[in-house]
């Protein structure tokens, strides 16, 4: 059988390795990141990927530093046939990819060179894209730029989110990557060089990408509400506190009212003026509580029509200085 060693991080990449260990390519060694402080208390936690691997009594390692010579000599000493990364999280040195007999493979979820980077599937949906897919590729010194092997697409539902899209590109990379190995044992595939002038980079989220701004289209501010479900979640601001959106739908409307007013509350939903169309929020997480329907948020709020919401918090009042 051939030696696996997987490196993976995300829940992504644990969906990979549980259809690798259904596939019967159960891997030797998994790496995944250290244990990460979360949560108010800090508490540390371990990635998913090692959760799943623990279940499945295979060996982890959780290095700090990839570029530790005594880490590259222990993978060195098992001599694997393959490393199989899936958004692991960190540039893989060269030492470590000249190491395999075979081949070192990474599975990206997007089609290359499109969406290189951490972030392919959020942007993918950002962008509003109908077609997207899944590469299996020779891995290289750069992010997400080595030589193609195989690519599979699959298309987009207007209702996709993160978590739908990252469960079908999860099926399909493995359905690729399995492909792919049984290939190399009949013949060795031919490798085709990414072209670098159709290259676009999707970069890691951070809380202000998930701000939503009312001017945008309903249909834009849908897709950014899907695409962030994971991190940083869309958001708006009510009264000064951040109030997420997890779930929302676009209406093709000629409305008049100027963006972030609220033209309709009903059972079904709040109705906002965008830039261009409504949008109807079905469901909300306002800070500090659970998610809701939005018709529980308006109730809870009395929230009426001609309400807007804030695009920006305002700034706190300071406290007044005191005569003398």
């Amino acid at each position: 059988m051939d030696k696996v060693i997987y490196f993976g991080s995300s829940d992504f990449s644990k969906k990979i390795l549980q259809a690798l260990i259904k596939a019967k390519i159960k891997p030797v060694l998994v790496i995944t990141k250290p244990d990460a402080p979360k949560g108010r208390g800090l508490k540390l936690y371990q990635t998913q990927v090692a959760k799943l691997s623990q279940d499945n009594n295979i060996e982890i390692i959780k290095p700090g530093n990839l570029e530790k010579a005594v880490f590259i000599d222990r993978i060195a000493k098992i001599k694997p046939n393959y490393l199989i990364v899936a958004d692991y999280g960190k540039i893989i040195p060269n030492r470590l990819l000249s190491i395999p007999k075979i081949l070192p493979l990474g599975i990206h979820p997007s089609l290359l060179p499109l969406y290189r980077g951490p972030a392919p599937i959020e942007t993918t949906l950002i962008n509003g894209e109908i077609i997207t897919g899944v590469t299996i590729f020779k891995l290289d010194k750069g992010i997400d730029t080595g030589p193609i092997i195989l690519q599979k697409t699959i298309k987009i539902n207007s209702n996709d989110t993160y978590f739908t899209l990252s469960e079908k590109l999860a099926n399909l990379g493995t359905e690729a990557l399995v492909e792919v190995l049984y290939q190399i044992k009949n013949n060795f595939p031919n490798l085709k060089k990414q072209d670098e002038k159709k290259a676009t980079f999707a970069p890691k989220l951070s809380k202000q990408d998930g701000k939503i701004n009312w001017k945008d289209s309903a249909e834009k501010i849908k897709n950014l509400i899907r695409a962030t479900l994971n991190w940083p979640t869309a958001y708006t601001y009510h009264n000064n506190k951040i109030l997420k959106i997890t779930e929302a739908e676009n209406l093709e409307d000629k409305n008049k009212q100027n963006p972030a007013t609220i033209t309709k509350v009903g059972k079904d939903g709040i109705y906002i003026a965008t830039g261009s169309g409504i949008l109807k929020m079905k469901k909300v997480k306002p800070e500090g509580k659970k998610e809701m329907p939005a018709w529980s948020f308006v109730c809870g709020h009395k929230i009426k029509e001609g309400d807007k919401f804030q695009n920006v918090q305002s700034p706190k009042s300071l406290p007044r200085r005191q005569a003398g």
